[in-house]
């Protein structure tokens, strides 16, 4: 169609014009998870796409109803993936990714590829800080709805709070055709590991000091919706027979190591092998097994409702707002320790790979959050739609409970998708980070280093499925 057009001009110069032959009907499924009610920490929850069906990955959705238990209340973290410990997909019984902390992964790119909160109020519990309830209404006219701040002391457990993910890492959510064949592939397995109480359950604000040793939580009614597209003519189906069928798509690597304190500072190493490493980026956690207050404005306060506010009422004074009642208060994170990511006081940060310095020398606070907007695609006039957690109020908030380093090894190209990470395929590439700190800080800290990989997924005629 365009031979006879240089390869030099622009396609936003191009006019298009197609139409589908025949007709096409969209339909939406709802797909029942193997086991869906009385889900609790560590169960593996699987749903199973239906085969013979054309699936819309774009409008997958998961949906559960959560419900916590304990003596001492303790409510939800932001985020209903963050009840993700573990995804994995099958296909054909081939396991084609899966990702290990996957509520932190989420947690890390949420915060620095953040969608508007209006998106985020059917079910994704983007804000925690405010429990909003209403009764059914009645008479003749509206019935009003009640907000509370979530960690007062004197709220209780929240029972049958719906929740919904449906914006997904992976696979599922990059996959560059977003239309699935079940027919060509065979049985698709979406498998959830259900998260610890510690790592989505953080407590109110109490005048004393409390303890939290028997907070629970179970996910209930868990299903997913996808849509499903079928069309009365059969071009589509027969371009695709005994084709070699290639989907490229977004893996993660997580790789934990073992504590340190900040006065050492972090030296941490990983050998990764892989035909496209896209960005790796290296942060810090404080290691938690059990579940303590939400990192959260009012936090170490006495609960009452002078010491403790909503995000909202924070993003509106920042400076009156912070720290109100210690250096651990939260200023507007509103979220649980184990999700906070620690490198205040960071004085420098270098990546190396195979013994070779990627940058100049060691970047600085303001060199590191420079080349963050590099890699994540901000670079020069921001023009893009997405942007940074809106809490985050400055850089020193930015390092004290988000913070990261990342490292772009790719090409940017944003009218074109090709392979351009670094190749380190048949032999592994040694990928060194080392973070130092200013001050004596001695409390531990688990580095975390995460990659950003390019796959292919290959279908094939017989359902022969392989990801290079």
């Amino acid at each position: 169609m365009y031979e006879n057009i240089g390869g030099s001009l622009p396609t936003d110069m191009f006019y298009n014009l197609s139409k589908l032959s025949g007709s096409m009907s969209k339909n939406v499924l709802k797909i029942s998870a193997d086991r869906p009610d009385n889900n609790t920490s560590g169960n593996i929850v699987n749903f199973r796409l239906p085969i013979g069906s054309l699936l819309q990955l774009s409008s997958l959705s998961a949906f559960w109803k959560f419900t916590a238990t304990g003596t001492n209340p303790a409510h939800p973290t932001k985020h209903a993936s963050s009840f993700i410990k573990r995804m994995s997909i099958s296909i054909n019984n081939v396991v084609i990714q899966q990702i290990e902390d996957y509520g932190l992964l989420y947690n890390v790119l949420a915060d620095h590829k953040n969608k508007d909160l209006t998106k985020s109020i059917g079910g994704d519990f983007a804000d925690n800080s405010v429990i909003w309830t209403e009764a059914d209404p009645t008479g003749s006219s509206q019935f009003a709805l009640t907000g509370t701040n979530a960690l007062l002391a004197s709220t209780t457990n929240q029972s049958d709070v719906r929740m919904k993910v449906n914006n997904f890492l992976g696979f599922l959510g990059s996959s560059s055709t977003s239309v699935i064949p079940t027919d060509k592939m065979g049985e698709i397995v979406i498998s959830f590991t259900i998260a610890q109480p510690y790592e989505v359950l953080g407590g109110t604000a109490e005048a004393a000091a409390t303890t939290y040793t028997n907070n629970a939580f179970t996910l209930d009614e868990m299903y997913l919706t996808c849509e499903t597209l079928s069309f009365s003519d059969d071009s589509y189906y027969t371009s695709i027979n005994n084709k070699d069928l290639m989907y490229s798509f977004d893996d993660y690597l997580v790789t934990k190591f073992a504590p340190t304190t900040k006065t050492t500072g972090i030296n941490i190493t990983n050998y990764i092998s892989a035909n496209s490493i896209d960005w790796v980026m290296g942060t810090a956690i404080v290691a938690q097994s059990q579940v303590k207050e939400m990192v959260a404005y009012g936090s170490g306060s006495d609960g009452a409702s002078a010491n403790v506010i909503n995000l909202p009422k924070y993003l509106s004074d920042p400076v009156t707002y912070s720290n109100n009642n210690s250096g651990n208060s939260g200023d507007g994170f509103f979220g649980v320790l184990a999700l906070q990511r620690d490198l205040q006081g960071i004085d420098n940060s270098q990546f190396s790979i195979n013994n070779k310095a990627l940058n100049y020398s060691a970047f600085n606070a303001y060199e590191i959050f420079q080349a963050n907007l590099c890699c994540l695609g901000y670079e020069g006039v921001d023009a893009s739609a997405n942007g940074f957690n809106p809490a985050i109020t400055s850089l020193l908030h930015y390092y004290k409970y988000y913070g990261g380093h990342f490292q772009s090894l790719e090409l940017i190209n944003k009218d074109e998708y090709f392979i351009s990470g670094l190749s380190s395929a048949g032999s592994s590439c040694a990928i060194n980070w080392v973070c130092k700190f200013k001050g004596n800080a001695s409390y531990d800290i688990t580095p975390v280093l995460v990659a950003k990989l390019t796959k292919v997924l290959h279908v094939k005629a017989g359902r022969m499925i392989f990801v290079e």
